[in-house]
């Protein structure tokens, strides 16, 4: 069986972990590809969900869409953990090294956008 980690102080080595024995226990498809693929329509369902939340603002039904968004995105997380496992990355030292680069560059100055 196995344990779903709790911990406030999850990292992301944990959750990567959790996937592992996930994948494991359920026999998941393990194609690097197709797990792409489902990422890619996670993503889409995680469009459609913020496209709702942002219709649902001060009405009745936020927080359901809230929740529903928070779904949506809980399952793109799952995807790029488990994408990182099959391709072999260690994701929390990925993201530690990238975002130290992030501190480090410049981007150039960009209007802001009017979306709401």
């Amino acid at each position: 069986m196995v344990d779903l980690p709790t911990d406030d102080r999850l990292t992301i080595r944990d959750l990567q972990a959790f996937h592992r024995e996930l994948d494991e226990a359920k026999g998941f498809d393990r194609d690097l590809f197709r797990n792409l693929t489902y990422l890619m329509a996670e993503l889409g369902e995680a469009v459609r969900a913020a496209r709702r939340l942002e219709r649902a603002r001060g009405q009745p039904g936020g927080d359901e869409a809230r929740e529903h968004l928070g779904e949506e995105l809980a399952d793109c997380l799952a995807y790029v953990l488990k994408l990182a496992n099959y391709a072999g990355l260690d994701l929390q030292s990925c993201y530690a090294k990238k975002m130290k680069q992030n501190l480090e560059r410049t981007w150039p100055k960009k209007r802001r956008s009017t979306y709401r």
